[in-house]
C-alpha cells in the first residue's frame, strides 16, 4: 500500500511539475513575441514546409535513439537485455523529467532506476546512467569549448553588448569548473563522502532522525559508491570499444540537437553560417543547464532569443524560438507525460494487485515480491549486495 501512495504521489509531483514548467516557458515565450512584435509575423510560420518541420522532428527521434543505444551498449557490457523499445521509453521519460526540473536534474535519476527494472542493481545502473553522462558532458565540453572560443574571439559579425559579453564569459567558466568538479568525482567517488557525510550526519538531522537511521543512509550512500566504482572500473578495463561507441554516440546526440535551429531558419528563408548556428545552439546549452528553473522554461525562451538575435531578423525571433522549442522542449515533454503516466499507472496497478492478493491470504507481499528478482545473466564479480528495500539510485552524483 506503502508503493501504491507513493506511485500517486509522483504521478501528482510530476503533474504539478509539468505545469509549472510549462507556464514559465509559456511567459517567457509570451514575453519574446511581445518583445519583437513576432505577433505581427504569424504569417511566416506558413514560410515552413512540412518536409523541415518533418525533418526538425525526425532529428529529436534521432537524439532519443543516440540516448537509447547508448544505455543499450553500456547495458549489454554489464549482462543486461535492454531491448531498443525500453531504452527509448527510458530515453523519452528521461527526457520528460528532465525538462520538469531545476537545473535539468531529474533525467538522470530516473533512467538509473527505470534501469533496475531490467536486473542491474542500483549502483551498477547508477553507473550506466553516470558513466553516459560522463561521456555527454565530455562531448559537450569540447563541442563548447571550441564553440565558445571561434564565437568569443574570432567571430566578430555575432554582436554583442560588453554587459552580455561579461555574462557569456561568465557562465562559460562557471559551467567547464563545475564540469571539471563533477569529472573529479566521477573517478574519485569515495571523495564524494566527504561531501556527503557533513550533511547527512549533522547536529541538525541528529535532531530529527534517529543515529541508527543515518548511519543506515550513509551505509546505502557507500554501498552504491562500492557498486558504482566496480562498474566503472569495469567499464574502463574491460569495455573500453563500448565507451568509444557511446562517445561517437554523444557526439552524435549533440550535432543532432544543434541541427534542428537550423533546419528551422533555412526553412525561414534565412542563410547563416551553420557553424555559427550550431556554435550558438552549443553556447546556449552550456549556459541553461545552470538555470533553476524546471527544463530551464522561461529563462530559456528569453535567452534562445537573445542570442540568435545578431542571427534572426527581430521580426522573426519570436516565430523562431516558438518553433525551436517547439521541437526541442514541447514534443518531449509532451511524449514523455505520456509514458511517465503509462509506466506510474502500471506500476500503480502491479501494486494494488500484489496488495489485494495479499490481503486475500492474510499476508503482505514480502520484499522479494516487491522488487524484481535479479536476472542470473547479470555480472556478479563486482556487486556488492545492498538490501531490497534500499535498491534504488542515488541521485546525489
Amino acid at each position: 500500500m506503502v508503493r501504491h501512495n507513493n506511485s500517486r504521489g509522483n504521478l501528482r509531483r510530476f503533474r504539478r511539475s509539468a505545469f509549472i514548467g510549462l507556464a514559465f516557458s509559456l511567459l517567457g515565450m509570451y514575453v519574446v513575441i511581445q518583445f519583437t512584435e513576432g505577433h505581427q509575423s504569424w504569417r511566416d510560420i506558413a514560410r515552413l514546409e512540412p518536409a523541415i518541420l518533418a525533418a526538425a522532428g525526425g532529428l529529436v527521434i534521432l537524439s532519443w535513439l543516440f540516448d537509447c543505444l547508448r544505455m543499450v551498449y553500456l547495458s549489454s557490457s554489464l549482462g543486461a537485455n535492454l531491448t531498443i523499445l525500453q531504452g527509448m521509453r527510458i530515453a523519452i521519460i528521461g527526457a520528460f523529467a528532465s525538462n520538469i526540473t531545476p537545473f535539468d536534474s531529474g533525467g538522470e535519476p530516473v533512467q538509473a532506476y527505470l534501469l533496475t527494472d531490467t536486473g542491474l542493481t542500483a549502483g551498477q545502473s547508477t553507473a550506466v546512467i553516470a558513466t553516459k553522462t560522463l561521456c555527454n558532458g565530455l562531448a559537450r565540453f569540447t563541442l563548447g569549448l571550441g564553440a565558445s572560443v571561434w564565437l568569443l574571439l574570432f567571430a566578430d559579425y555575432w554582436r554583442m553588448t560588453k554587459v552580455l559579453y561579461s555574462l557569456l564569459s561568465l557562465g562559460i567558466a562557471l559551467y567547464f569548473a563545475v564540469f571539471a568538479l563533477s569529472f573529479y568525482l566521477i573517478f574519485h567517488p569515495e571523495k564524494v563522502r566527504v561531501i556527503v557525510v557533513p550533511i547527512v550526519r549533522n547536529r541538525l538531522t541528529l535532531r530529527f532522525f534517529q543515529s541508527e537511521t543515518l548511519d543506515m543512509v550513509l551505509e546505502r550512500i557507500d554501498g552504491e559508491i562500492r557498486e558504482f566504482r566496480g562498474a566503472l572500473e569495469e567499464f574502463m578495463e574491460n569495455w573500453r570499444p563500448t565507451l568509444g561507441l557511446v562517445m561517437v554516440l554523444s557526439y552524435a546526440w549533440w550535432i543532432a540537437m544543434t541541427l534542428i535551429p537550423y533546419l528551422v531558419i533555412w526553412g525561414l528563408g534565412i542563410r547563416p553560417s551553420p557553424l555559427q548556428v550550431m556554435a550558438i545552439t552549443l553556447l546556449f546549452y552550456l549556459l541553461s543547464a545552470y538555470v533553476p528553473t524546471p527544463g530551464s522554461s522561461g529563462a530559456a525562451e528569453l535567452g534562445f532569443s537573445l542570442m540568435f538575435s545578431s542571427v534572426v531578423p527581430q521580426g522573426l525571433v519570436g516565430i523562431f524560438t516558438l518553433v525551436c522549442r517547439g521541437f526541442t522542449y514541447y514534443l518531449s515533454l509532451a511524449a514523455g507525460a505520456v509514458l511517465m503516466a503509462v509506466d506510474l499507472t502500471r506500476r500503480r496497478k502491479s501494486d494494488a494487485s500484489q496488495c489485494h492478493f495479499g490481503s486475500v491470504f492474510g499476508t503482505e507481499p514480502s520484499a522479494k515480491s516487491m522488487n524484481p528478482p535479479i536476472k542470473p545473466e547479470i555480472r556478479k564479480d563486482f556487486d556488492t549486495p545492498v538490501p531490497n528495500d534500499l535498491q534504488s539510485p542515488s541521485q546525489g552524483l
